[in-house]
């Protein structure tokens, strides 16, 4: 490479005063009017350039290194030590291995300090000792400095990786920057992890930076696949960019093709920094930086997978007692490999590795998390729109980005002028979604179709203990011995193996396995419940009941329903009008307590829950071993909803233009405003509990005679809002005449529905829509409220 000069001002001049006297005794021979030098020089390491500043060395070391040039060629590297400090061998060994890095290469390297002096030959390593000192001499050098063997260069890389040099640590972090820039791609390029410039914060990176700084010898970061594992360790990585005492190198453990850790940090410092060593070398070389006095040598590992033995030898072997301190790992994990790396094969004792490890949680987005995002995608000219914030699909990152690879893809993203903005929730998208992440990915949809088929199964069983039930309520689990009937336990093994499942026991002490990718899973029992709806559609009445019961049991249930219907004509089928009427005649009712109620309930906090309504009008509250007696009235303010999925499911059908066909075959016309109507009048709130508090509270009125209805400051929360959000945003010209129509039905919840959906629609900007979305709401919408009761918040 061409030598670079990158001097910035001036350099120290107490640093300057040394220097040109240590070039007037090194070479008296030649004019000073000659000789120039630079204090900051950089070279080629692998792939990326290393700076050398000599005058920041000089205030933390007790040498400088110094580019001198003679008639602007290079002459030699300088190293200049404080006064009185004695020449030492490793002096000459960073010397050399400077000037062998440079292209051209200086002939000579000069070791000072300031009374004595050594002048080595570059190539050669010996001292430089010529009849008489001359210019001709140095030409004879300079032809003799480009014939440096190889097994020279890579001593060269092997001293300046050292724990003497000042060089390791910039060369470190070069070889991250570059393993990060190859896993960055574009928006839509799936197969890579990161995307150039996005980068949401987690709280999780801080946890994991504190365990190793205390230090931890190894930090687990454990979630569930797609969690974003490799975005933390990526995030650890760019924040210690400029620390002063931690140097991270992120490792892919499944890039390289290798069968442990040492191997392939073995084939990343060959390919990044040029350093062809074996795995014996490199584990010496990991020995010698854990216990230098430098910065620590942090080893962010990504990729895992499967515990194999090779890598559970590996890091057992680098935490322990033969490598000092300075070497410290973080480990992405799939929450299933923790388990199998740190607890031994009865799960009841720790391995050497879990008595090591200090374990960091990854989850989905938090509030401030999610918030972060937003402002990302701010930058970007991408919004939510309100409600947003309550849907808990736009906290898996996954989920954001294949969002927003659909928008920078379309041609109108270019306009500068405009703005693109994200549903505030996604309904049946999601599940298309997960069918595009995972397209071509044969090995585990087929794993996830035998799990469909076993949630379904099990979900019939109304044996089934009370604490399954309810979580397979709230997550798509299945008890074990279930599963084992649909699957292999080999195919079970290396599903959980590569973080697509994970095995649990629940309070029942069931045996349970709960699916992580409960998007892919939801799509799958579509597909399977399409299939058989399409079957059972000579009853349509008794298919829409075996539909209805079928997504009441299970995690999603109303997208599910939704999608089987659409997959179902996919396949060929029909929707009888008599299916969807039966549906609609399956409306969802509210109840109060009543004396003999037995029921069991799952709160984020307490766990299981039992209530037991009394006659004398106590309730009997039971749960974690601790017992208490209520009075009814505690609970009057609440009501209980049953019936609901029906509706819910239609909600999300009612968002998508379809038509009535009689038997015989003539059109009789549109029926998704019909339903739109219809389902828009339920007076409570049709959306899916929510376990997490910040996304499951939302802003209600209570107001008697009428229901429970959702705040406009919630934003559109609800399916059904969005399915009359996207009516009235393309069906302008129809639109009026259905906000007519469901005027008159006098229905406030309906009202406050259409209220937000124009409110949403109005919050555009100054566009047509936006500004014919205000006046109907004030001009219809608004008046229409007056003959209704006020809303009350309560």
């Amino acid at each position: 490479m061409t030598v670079q000069t990158v001097t910035v001002g001036p350099t120290e001049a107490d640093l300057e005063a040394r220097i040109h006297p240590a070039l007037r005794l090194a070479f008296p021979w030649l004019p000073p009017d000659s000789l120039t030098h630079q204090t900051k020089f950089a070279f080629k390491f692998g792939h990326k350039l290393v700076e050398i500043d000599g005058a920041t060395a000089s205030q933390a070391q007790a040498r400088s290194d110094v580019l001198v040039f003679f008639e602007k060629k290079p002459l030699a590297v300088l190293e200049l030590k404080r006064e009185g400090l004695a020449l030492l061998p490793e002096d000459r060994e960073q010397g050399l291995s400077y000037a062998r890095m440079l292209h051209p290469r200086p002939p000579l390297v000069v070791i000072s300090n300031g009374e004595d002096q050594v002048l080595l030959e570059t190539h050669s390593g010996e001292e430089w000792q010529p009849g008489t000192p001359s210019e001709e001499a140095l030409q004879k050098l300079m032809a003799a400095a480009g014939k440096i063997a190889a097994a020279d260069l890579q001593h060269a890389v092997e001293v300046l990786l050292g724990p003497g040099s000042s060089v390791w640590v910039d060369a470190i972090r070069a070889a991250t920057e570059t393993v990060l820039a190859d896993m960055t791609g574009d928006w839509d390029e799936f197969e890579k992890p990161f995307v150039e410039d996005f980068l949401i914060p987690r709280s999780a990176t801080a946890a994991v930076l504190h365990e190793v700084r205390r230090p931890k010898r190894i930090t687990i970061l454990e979630g569930a696949a797609l969690a974003g594992k490799s975005s933390v360790l990526r995030e650890v990585s760019i924040s210690q960019k400029n620390s002063n005492d931690l140097a991270v190198l992120f490792v892919e453990a499944d890039s390289h093709g290798g069968t442990g850790i040492v191997e392939t940090i073995s084939s990343i410092l060959a390919d990044e920094l040029g350093w062809n060593v074996s795995t014996d070398d490199t584990r010496a070389w990991l020995v010698r930086m854990s216990r230098q006095e430098g910065p620590a040598l942090v080893l962010a590992i990504d990729g895992i997978g499967m515990a194999r033995n090779e890598v559970r030898k590996d890091i057992e072997a680098l935490s322990g007692d033969r490598f000092g301190h300075q070497l410290r790992l973080i480990l992405g994990l799939d929450d299933t490999v923790t388990q199998r790396l740190t607890m031994n094969e009865t799960s009841r004792k720790a391995t050497n590795i879990g008595r090591r490890a200090s374990i960091v949680e990854l989850n989905a987005l938090d509030e401030r998390e999610f918030r972060l995002a937003v402002n990302l995608l701010l930058d970007r000219r991408i919004g939510l729109m309100q409600g947003a914030e309550s849907a808990t699909e736009y906290r898996v990152p996954w989920v954001l980005r294949s969002l927003v690879s659909e928008i920078v893809a379309d041609p109108k993203y270019a306009d500068q002028t405009l703005i693109a903005g994200l549903p505030p929730l996604m309904g049946m998208d999601l599940l298309h979604k997960a069918r595009m992440r995972f397209e071509g990915q044969d090995d585990v949809r087929h794993s996830y179709q035998a799990l469909a088929d076993a949630v379904l199964k099990d979900a019939e069983d109304a044996g089934r203990p009370t604490a399954t039930a309810l979580q397979s309520l709230e997550a798509f689990v299945v008890r074990r011995q279930t599963l084992l009937k649909y699957m292999s336990s080999t195919e079970l093994t290396e599903l959980i193996g590569k973080g697509f499942a994970k095995l649990s026991t629940n309070e029942d002490n069931d045996s349970v396995v709960i699916a992580r990718l409960p998007e892919l899973l939801a799509s799958e029992i579509a597909l399977h419940l399409a299939g058989q709806l399409k079957q059972r559609m000579s009853d349509s009445k008794a298919a829409a009941s075996w539909l209805i019961r079928r997504c009441a049991q299970i995690p999603l249930g109303d997208i599910i329903g939704a999608q089987a219907l659409f997959d179902c004509v996919e396949m060929g089928g029909s929707i009888p009008l008599n299916f969807i009427g039966h549906m609609l005649s399956t409306k969802p009712r509210a109840e109060k307590l009543k004396p003999g109620m037995k029921l069991a309930m799952s709160h984020p906090d307490a766990g299981r829950i039992n209530l037991t309504i009394q006659a004398n009008g106590k309730v009997v509250v039971e749960g974690r071993g601790i017992r208490e007696i209520l009075e009814m009235e505690d609970f009057d303010e609440g009501d209980l909803y049953a019936d609901m999925d029906s509706w819910m499911i239609l909600a999300h059908i009612a968002g998508h233009p379809f038509i009535i066909q009689s038997p015989e075959g003539p059109i009789i016309g549109r029926a998704d405003p019909m339903l739109l109507t219809e389902i828009g009048t339920a007076p409570m709130a049709l959306r899916r509990p929510i376990q997490d508090k910040t996304m499951g509270s939302v802003p209600m009125h209570h107001v008697e005679g009428h229901g429970a209805i959702v705040c406009h400051d919630a934003g559109i929360v609800e399916p059904i809002t969005f399915s009359i959000l996207k009516f009235l945003s393309v069906e302008r010209e129809n639109a009026e005449e259905w906000i007519d129509e469901a005027i008159a039905r006098l229905s406030l919840p309906l009202l406050a529905r259409i209220d937000i959906a124009l409110r949403s629609i109005a919050a555009r900007g100054s566009t047509k829509a936006a500004h014919w979305a205000d006046s109907i709401r004030k001009a219809k919408i608004q008046p229409a409220f007056k003959g209704l009761p006020l809303l009350h918040k309560s």
